[in-house]
């Protein structure tokens, strides 16, 4: 899911979902992100037409960097809530690790950018996003449906299931700062409380 991209068109992602978490997406033009490398505008234009297929982009990478986390994580050997608690640590580890990534696709949901006029380009890429992001909902669905036959959570409906588990998982994006410093053995804790948590609402 993750596509193999060049490490010019990497460092730009990196600097553009630097420049969209701090400076916000409808602020951040493709000037600011050109002045974050340290390059010209011309470089950007070269691999993304917009700046809409940037930031589109940029959610894409997101998901992606999620999804190869934790797809080598599912074990169907193990009992399905030891298999989602590997699951859900690779999660918040793969966050907490690309955080900007994830900071921008926040943003996009409250800051209205999907209601402007796009490009074929950048509608193409949403669908992308759209695919990836059920295909990911559906290795958690698998595990949390194998958890329910095994008697390890509620029967329940697993869309809301599945949402609630992730909002869950997905809580450091709202309030992790890495500029304050974080050892790993805080990581580490964070992993495994967040997740500890985010499976009790399962139980529940």
């Amino acid at each position: 899911m993750l596509e193999q991209i060049s490490t010019s068109k990497s460092e730009i992602l990196d600097a553009a979902a630097h420049c969209f978490m701090t400076l916000g997406v409808e602020s951040a033009s493709v000037d600011d992100i050109a002045a974050q490398l340290g390059s010209t505008k011309g470089r950007i234009y070269h691999h993304f037409p917009s700046k809409g297929a940037l930031l589109a982009t940029v959610q894409l990478r997101a998901a992606g960097f999620t999804y190869r986390a934790v797809e080598g994580l599912i074990d169907a050997n193990l009992p399905a809530v030891k298999s989602l608690d590997r699951m859900a640590r690779g999660h918040i580890y793969e966050v907490l690790n690309s955080l900007a990534y994830h900071k921008v696709i926040l943003q996009t949901y409250t800051a209205g950018t999907q209601a402007k006029k796009m490009s074929r380009v950048e509608m193409d890429l949403q669908e992308q996003i759209r695919t990836g992001h059920r295909q990911y909902e559906m290795l958690f669905r698998t595990e949390v449906a194998r958890g329910i036959s095994e008697g390890s959570f509620q029967d329940r409906n697993l869309t809301a299931a599945v949402a609630g588990l992730l909002l869950v998982l997905n809580s450091p994006v709202f309030w992790f700062r890495p500029e304050r410093g974080a050892s790993q053995e805080f990581i580490d804790t964070i992993a495994r409380d967040i997740s500890s948590m985010a499976l009790a609402s399962l139980r529940a």
